[in-house]
């Protein structure tokens, strides 16, 4: 089967396309696309199909981009094949701007695309990536570390801004395409830039592709084929995920909640792409989101003692435990929402006493004045007990709270106190807050304590009160 007839078959084996449509062809001028070009073109005479090949100068290396361009402009000329252009100044631009040059330069090429295919309401777009290339994304994400999603590297066709991206080539080989060049005397330029090593994809191709062939001359349509087997299986998978995430999980007040129960209940791996679905729906920086902080909101949901806990799994995003119920939510909503732990009472017949407070472990015990202990860090403090109200109680802050703080002349807010302490403001409404039987503060663990039950040399008995703050399982 020559390229055309394969281009054929996986446009309509993968759904790519339904005539009559309109189809913008990207086109630099190499080897690639005008292969993909002279292929659509064939099809384009038997099919109702408009292509439209658009063109990128990113202005990097003057000379040879206007090569390309004019190889590219006489070959649509030659063939009646509608041509637009666009030049960037790329350079420039990533000396204002700043930026990665070969992300920016796909944004702003991609961007362009997109305009084309608005301006003539084009279906689709088509690229020239092919098996070579998909080889390469996939090691790529191997080395980067990768779930079942990377090895999918890139799909035949998928939607991006209400156009399907689509990648006709894909099961080709690049000596295949060099040799329909060859064979039909397709004009085309080769990049210079392909051959430099300064990029990590040119090196893969250049040197580790050529090494791993050694020992499997298949490896690259043996890659190619792993990601075709993966993206069926991903997406089989992710459409489970999709079902499960309507069954169990629930919108409110700008966050998204499920019970740990029903997590738990799932298997291991729609648990972490339940967990992703929900952070993927949350925060458009998806690729902040680790692959550690999935397991360590799968550790807060399992753990029988972390009734109430906060976790920042990065991208912006916050998960917090409330008992039965897991809540995902934007940092910039998560003070306007109700986020409290139950307060806790301790009664002097209770001493000594072990409490959990949300993340946080309260100890509290009656020492005699000759037991004075050595504190050993700023969450431990010592009372005279006979000079306080009991019972203590441990709560999260309150609208208006203020402390007669040791050392200070009259009262200073909570709230301040907070700020000067550098508490995260998505921690502040779960800190633990002591206060005495008639509601005056006495301690903010780690923070500061009030003037009140002092211990003195008249102290006969001490209250000693430790807060540990549980560190989440890794």
């Amino acid at each position: 089967m020559n390229v055309v007839e394969e281009v054929k078959a996986v446009i309509s084996e993968a759904g790519l396309l339904r005539a009559p449509a309109a189809i913008v062809v990207a086109v630099s001028g190499g080897a690639d696309s005008m292969a993909l070009l002279y292929s659509l073109h064939r099809l384009a005479l038997t099919h109702e199909l408009e292509l439209i090949a658009a063109h990128v100068n990113h202005g990097f290396r003057p000379e040879e981009s206007a090569a390309e361009a004019e190889l590219v402009r006489g070959y649509c000329e030659q063939h009646h094949i509608l041509f637009e252009m666009i030049e960037l100044d790329m350079p420039r631009y990533l000396q204002q701007a700043g930026g990665n040059s070969q992300a920016e330069s796909r944004r702003r090429r991609y961007q362009f695309f997109h305009h084309i295919a608005q301006q003539y309401g084009a279906a689709a777009i088509a690229l020239a990536h092919h098996a070579d290339d998909q080889a390469e994304t996939v090691l790529m994400h191997v080395l980067r570390g990768t779930g079942l999603s990377g090895l999918t590297g890139m799909s035949f066709k998928r939607k991006e801004k209400n156009v399907e991206l689509i990648r006709p080539l894909l099961r080709m080989r690049k000596n295949e395409l060099l040799l329909l060049c060859q064979q039909y005397n397709i004009p085309y330029l080769e990049d210079s830039s392909n051959q430099s090593r300064h990029y990590q994809r040119n090196e893969l191709r250049l040197d580790i592709i050529p090494q791993l062939e050694r020992y499997n001359p298949r490896l690259v349509s043996s890659l190619a084929r792993l990601a075709e087997i993966a993206s069926e299986e991903d997406a089989w998978l992710q459409q489970q995920t999709e079902q499960r995430f309507s069954a169990i999980v629930t919108k409110m007040d700008n966050s998204l909640m499920m019970s740990c129960t029903a997590l738990n209940a799932e298997p291991v791996a729609l648990q972490r792409r339940l967990i992703k679905l929900i952070l993927s729906y949350l925060s458009q920086d998806e690729e902040l989101i680790s692959f550690e902080a999935i397991e360590r909101i799968r550790a807060i949901a399992i753990d029988p003692v972390k009734s109430v806990c906060r976790l920042d799994v990065g991208a912006g995003l916050i998960c917090v435990r409330e008992y039965e119920r897991l809540r995902f939510v934007h940092i910039k909503h998560y003070q306007a929402l109700n986020f409290s732990i139950a307060p806790l009472t301790i009664h002097s017949e209770q001493l000594p006493c072990e409490l959990q407070y949300g993340d946080w472990l309260i100890q509290a015990s009656i020492i005699s004045n000759r037991q004075q202990p050595q504190l050993r860090s700023k969450y431990e403090a010592v009372f005279d007990i006979e000079a306080l109200a009991m019972p203590l109680t441990i709560r999260s802050r309150e609208t208006g709270d203020r402390m007669q703080v040791l050392g200070l002349n009259g009262t200073k807010k909570v709230q301040d106190m907070f700020v000067d302490a550098k508490i995260a403001a998505s921690e502040r409404d779960i800190y633990p807050i002591v206060e005495d039987g008639k509601g005056q503060l006495i301690w903010l663990p780690g923070i500061r304590r009030s003037s009140y039950g002092l211990v003195s040399e008249l102290t006969q008995r001490m209250l000693h009160i430790q807060c540990i703050r549980r560190e989440l399982a890794p």
